[in-house]
């Protein structure tokens, strides 16, 4: 029993980490956001001087939040059996197929990745072609989005997946009274936590486009998408699978993709 806690101890604290530095790469982003806003005119953006600064800020919120995430969802998502197997293997010296790392099991989640970024770019495409966007500034360059892939896969990864999806299934069983999560129970889950994942992504939206039901209708739908799809990898394949699927379709989509949108 000693030695199962203290893998989870030394899972939590990779988890932990991995949410830092996850927080950390989207410094670049965002101050190239503001930096943007401000050239567009926006009055009530500021930019700190130091970079510093902005590090100490974010690194210092990316501790409290990710720890509080972390030892809650891990809690809660063993009641929900769900969590971070693949990381917690990485601890343990028993051997288990089904929970150990291989880049064969990345295949198919990373493939139907692919696909799923590209059938979403097209709709995108689709979209503007017919309703045209007002846009209201310029997008940071491919050089940002591409570190920004990296940190969007690791913190909302493990904010909506590891964090709320856990909490949202938890909840239900407790209601339910039931100790193991039926199909039905978790696709639940998947569900709500995919509508905050595109609620979340409507202001950053915002910044580029005006608000129109066509915009926020395209942001919720391709989030509702991708969201209830890497819900169903964290589901099958625990958190560090939906992370690393995340940050290839952030790739795709928003690099590869960037010049059709």
């Amino acid at each position: 029993m000693r030695k199962i806690n203290f893998n989870r101890i030394k899972t939590a604290v990779v988890i932990v980490a991995l949410f830092i530095i996850g927080t950390l790469l989207n410094i670049p982003f965002s101050r190239e956001l503001k930096r943007l806003k401000i050239e567009a005119g926006d009055a009530n953006v500021k930019l700190s001087d130091s970079i510093f600064s902005d590090v100490i800020q974010t690194g210092i919120y990316g501790l409290i939040l990710g720890i509080i995430l972390v030892f809650v969802g891990l809690w809660l998502s063993r009641k929900a059996k769900l969590g971070a197997p693949v990381i917690e293997s990485f601890f343990s010296k028993e051997k288990n197929t089904k929970n150990s790392f291989s880049f064969k099991k990345l295949l198919y989640p990373i493939g139907f990745s692919v696909i799923l970024a590209l059938i979403i770019l097209v709709f995108h495409k689709l979209v503007r072609n017919y309703y045209p966007v007002t846009t209201i500034m310029e997008r940071p360059s491919k050089l940002y989005y591409a570190i920004v892939s990296f940190s969007a896969g690791i913190t909302e990864e493990i904010i909506f997946r590891l964090g709320l999806m856990s909490l949202v299934i938890a909840i239900i069983q407790f209601f339910r009274n039931v100790d193991r999560p039926s199909a039905k129970v978790v696709w639940l889950g998947i569900i709500i936590t995919a509508i905050f994942f595109g609620l979340i992504h409507l202001p950053l939206s915002k910044n580029f486009s005006n608000f129109t039901f066509v915009t926020i209708s395209a942001t919720m739908i391709g989030n509702l998408i991708t969201g209830s799809f890497f819900g169903w990898v964290y589901w099958k394949h625990g958190l560090l699978v939906a992370i690393i699927v995340h940050i290839v379709w952030d790739l795709v989509f928003h690099v590869i993709g960037s010049p059709f949108l």
